[in-house]
């Protein structure tokens, strides 16, 4: 075939096009990594991930499994991971409850609640996030009593300059059969909820699956600790002679870093709700309610499911936004992914690209399972199948 005419057919010259710019991209990553590794030969830089077997020789004030000074630099990015996780998981089930109740809020008819829900969004969207980190860890906490003047709730829990003390269970012999029956009362409370919407779209017929399932994981599990002894206790911070002992301690920048991530996060949350359910048509709730239907029932079974569609994308947009803001925490000394890699290990080790490459790496793991777990569940609660 003529080569002219072959040429002038779009699909060739598009395959064309799409050869030539991956033939580009290949030789520019080409360029790059010899470049990458000429300079590491001329500095005489040691590269390589067996650091990461090396005593870390450094503490950390808050880590979920147990370290010292004399754990690995493994050991250390793993406490680091975790503490990014903890953060990160906190901040986004707090930040949606508040974000749901300042979209309702501001939706109102009570005038008063629904300006002051407006001022707190444009308030906190507003202000740069790390501001507002510097603010809640230098002027808020930071004015807080010292130890023996602590605020006290309800004589469990204690908040002072040094952090906040909390109570935590403390789990007896036995206390794994409360566990399993717990589970269990999950699973059977998910199956009635299941079974509950099947029959409704069956007969029409509305089943309170909801109180129920809240009953039933509530009762057998409290049934299951009454018939072992109730094995599952507290230990509560208490003050000795120096300190607080007993219960768990959150350092004052984590506590610094949920309020901020919480709070900034909160208002941007609450917007996006606010926008998927005025998005729903008014006729769905003038509807609804010609057929006696309560505003409870109405927004849990026509307007949210609706509203539903525009609220998971933007939303998934914002965990992540909020995921990736954790890495803020270096600034105010929290123990996250940023502050052991790009910080500490790294001073210490000079693995540059190693540590610059498990950051990005960790990072992009995480992000990735949020927007893996948010686009199942958009796809879940679609109106229509593709």
């Amino acid at each position: 075939m003529n080569p002219i005419a072959m040429w002038n057919r779009p699909r060739v010259r598009a395959l064309a096009y799409q050869a030539v710019l991956v033939a580009a991209l290949i030789a520019l990553i080409v360029v790059t990594a010899q470049t990458v590794a000429d300079n590491i030969a001329r500095l005489g830089i040691k590269t390589g991930f067996g650091f990461l077997g090396r005593e870390a020789g450094f503490a950390i004030n808050q880590s979920l499994i147990p370290y010292s000074h004399e754990s690995t630099y493994g050991t250390a990015i793993l406490v680091a991971f975790l503490n990014t996780l903890l953060l990160a998981a906190i901040t986004i089930v707090l930040c949606t409850l508040l974000g749901l109740l300042l979209a309702f809020a501001r939706m109102s008819s009570n005038w008063l609640l629904a300006k002051l829900a407006q001022g707190y969004v444009e308030l906190f969207r507003n202000v740069p996030l790390l501001l507002q980190l510097f603010f809640w860890y230098n002027a808020a906490l930071r004015m807080l009593p010292g130890k023996r003047e602590s605020i006290s709730f309800l004589d469990v829990a204690y908040l002072n300059i040094e952090g906040l003390f909390v109570p935590v269970p403390v789990f007896h012999e036995g206390s794994g059969v409360v566990g399993w029956s717990l589970l269990a009362a999950l699973a059977a409370a998910t199956a009635l909820h299941v079974w509950a919407r099947r029959r409704q779209d069956r007969t029409g017929q509305a089943f309170p699956s909801l109180g129920a399932g809240a009953a039933v994981v509530v009762l057998v599990p409290l049934l299951a600790a009454a018939l072992a002894g109730f094995p599952i206790g507290w230990d509560v911070p208490h003050f000795e002679r120096f300190n607080f002992a007993g219960g768990a301690a959150l350092q004052p920048e984590f506590v610094a870093m949920l309020l901020g991530l919480t709070l900034y996060n909160a208002s941007f949350v609450g917007e996006i709700v606010r926008a998927g359910i005025q998005s729903v048509h008014k006729g769905q709730r003038e509807a609804a309610r010609s057929i006696g239907l309560r505003e409870l029932a109405i927004y849990a079974r026509i307007i949210v499911p609706q509203a539903q569609r525009l609220i998971i994308p933007p939303l998934t947009n914002q965990y992540l936004n909020l995921t990736k803001a954790t890495a803020l925490a270096a600034a105010i000394g929290y123990p996250e992914l940023l502050w052991a890699l790009g910080g500490a290990i790294q001073a210490q080790t000079g693995q540059v690209l190693e540590l610059q490459a498990i950051t990005l790496g960790t990072y992009l793991a995480i992000t990735s399972v949020i927007a893996l777990l948010m686009n199942w569940y958009n796809r879940r609660m679609r109106l229509v199948e593709n």
